[in-house]
Protein backbone atom coordinates (compact mmCIF):
# COMPACT_ATOMS: atom_id res chain seq x y z
CA UNK A 1 0.00 0.00 0.00
CA UNK A 2 1.24 3.13 -0.63
CA UNK A 3 0.70 5.99 1.77
CA UNK A 4 -2.27 8.31 0.89
CA UNK A 5 0.22 11.91 1.66
CA UNK A 6 -3.33 13.51 2.08
CA UNK A 7 -3.79 11.63 5.73
CA UNK A 8 -0.70 11.78 7.21
CA UNK A 9 -0.90 9.40 10.67
CA UNK A 10 1.78 11.55 12.39
CA UNK A 11 -0.03 14.56 12.47
CA UNK A 12 -3.05 12.90 13.40
CA UNK A 13 -3.22 9.75 15.55
CA UNK A 14 -6.90 9.62 15.39
CA UNK A 15 -7.06 6.22 15.76
CA UNK A 16 -4.66 6.02 18.71
CA UNK A 17 -7.58 7.14 20.84
CA UNK A 18 -10.66 5.37 22.12
CA UNK A 19 -12.45 3.39 24.68
CA UNK A 20 -10.83 0.73 27.14
CA UNK A 21 -10.82 -2.75 25.52
CA UNK A 22 -10.30 -0.73 22.06
CA UNK A 23 -6.98 -2.70 20.37
CA UNK A 24 -6.64 -6.73 20.87
CA UNK A 25 -3.83 -7.93 21.40
CA UNK A 26 -3.39 -11.83 19.69
CA UNK A 27 -0.82 -14.46 20.98
CA UNK A 28 1.31 -14.20 17.90
CA UNK A 29 0.88 -10.00 18.59
CA UNK A 30 2.39 -10.82 21.86
CA UNK A 31 4.92 -12.94 20.56
CA UNK A 32 6.31 -9.95 18.32
CA UNK A 33 5.85 -7.35 20.97
CA UNK A 34 8.20 -9.00 23.25
CA UNK A 35 7.85 -9.76 27.26
CA UNK A 36 9.21 -6.15 28.24
CA UNK A 37 6.52 -3.99 25.71
CA UNK A 38 3.87 -6.56 26.61
CA UNK A 39 4.51 -5.65 30.30
CA UNK A 40 4.34 -1.99 29.71
CA UNK A 41 1.85 -1.54 27.21
CA UNK A 42 -0.39 -4.52 27.04
CA UNK A 43 -3.05 -4.58 30.03
CA UNK A 44 -3.75 -8.29 31.63
CA UNK A 45 -6.20 -10.85 30.15
CA UNK A 46 -9.35 -10.11 30.80
CA UNK A 47 -10.58 -13.57 29.73
CA UNK A 48 -9.88 -16.40 27.52
CA UNK A 49 -10.81 -16.96 23.64
CA UNK A 50 -11.68 -20.92 23.78
CA UNK A 51 -10.17 -23.17 21.04
CA UNK A 52 -11.19 -23.58 17.85
CA UNK A 53 -10.21 -25.81 15.07
CA UNK A 54 -6.55 -25.32 14.45
CA UNK A 55 -6.15 -22.88 17.64
CA UNK A 56 -5.32 -23.26 21.26
CA UNK A 57 -7.11 -21.60 23.93
CA UNK A 58 -5.59 -17.96 23.83
CA UNK A 59 -5.69 -15.43 26.66
CA UNK A 60 -8.30 -12.15 25.74
CA UNK A 61 -6.08 -9.17 25.90
CA UNK A 62 -5.67 -5.46 24.87
CA UNK A 63 -3.50 -2.24 24.61
CA UNK A 64 -3.26 -0.46 27.96
CA UNK A 65 -4.89 3.01 27.41
CA UNK A 66 -4.06 6.17 28.70
CA UNK A 67 -5.96 9.83 28.83
CA UNK A 68 -7.93 8.22 26.24
CA UNK A 69 -5.39 6.97 23.79
CA UNK A 70 -3.09 3.65 23.49
CA UNK A 71 -0.17 3.65 25.78
CA UNK A 72 1.81 3.24 23.19
CA UNK A 73 1.34 6.66 21.69
CA UNK A 74 3.79 9.24 21.82
CA UNK A 75 1.94 12.72 22.88
CA UNK A 76 4.98 14.80 24.30
CA UNK A 77 5.73 16.85 20.53
CA UNK A 78 2.25 18.98 20.28
CA UNK A 79 0.20 18.07 17.30
CA UNK A 80 2.79 14.68 16.76
CA UNK A 81 1.52 11.27 17.20
CA UNK A 82 4.02 8.83 17.31
CA UNK A 83 3.68 4.86 17.68
CA UNK A 84 6.25 3.90 20.18
CA UNK A 85 5.92 0.49 19.20
CA UNK A 86 5.58 0.85 15.05
CA UNK A 87 7.08 -1.94 14.36
CA UNK A 88 6.18 -3.95 16.45
CA UNK A 89 2.34 -2.80 16.21
CA UNK A 90 -0.53 -5.06 16.84
CA UNK A 91 -2.30 -6.82 14.05
CA UNK A 92 -5.23 -4.78 13.88
CA UNK A 93 -3.00 -1.35 14.41
CA UNK A 94 -1.21 -2.97 10.79
CA UNK A 95 -4.82 -3.35 9.12
CA UNK A 96 -6.32 0.03 9.31
CA UNK A 97 -4.97 1.83 6.20
CA UNK A 98 -4.96 5.89 6.32
CA UNK A 99 -8.32 7.20 4.39
CA UNK A 100 -10.13 3.43 4.65
CA UNK A 101 -13.69 3.64 6.97
CA UNK A 102 -12.57 2.93 10.23
CA UNK A 103 -9.62 5.65 9.34
CA UNK A 104 -13.06 8.40 8.43
CA UNK A 105 -14.18 7.28 11.22
CA UNK A 106 -11.57 7.92 14.62
CA UNK A 107 -11.18 11.06 12.63
CA UNK A 108 -14.85 11.85 12.91
CA UNK A 109 -14.73 10.68 16.20
CA UNK A 110 -12.13 13.01 17.48
CA UNK A 111 -13.57 15.92 15.00
CA UNK A 112 -11.07 16.00 12.52
CA UNK A 113 -11.89 16.94 9.04
CA UNK A 114 -11.00 14.81 6.60
CA UNK A 115 -7.89 16.45 4.28
CA UNK A 116 -8.62 18.64 1.41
Amino acid sequence: MVLNEQYDCLSCGACCYGKRDYVQVFTHDAVRLGPARMEEFVALPIGEAPASVGRAAEPVRFMKMTDGHCKALCTTTPKRFECSVYENRPTLCRALEPGSGPCLEARVRLGIDPPR
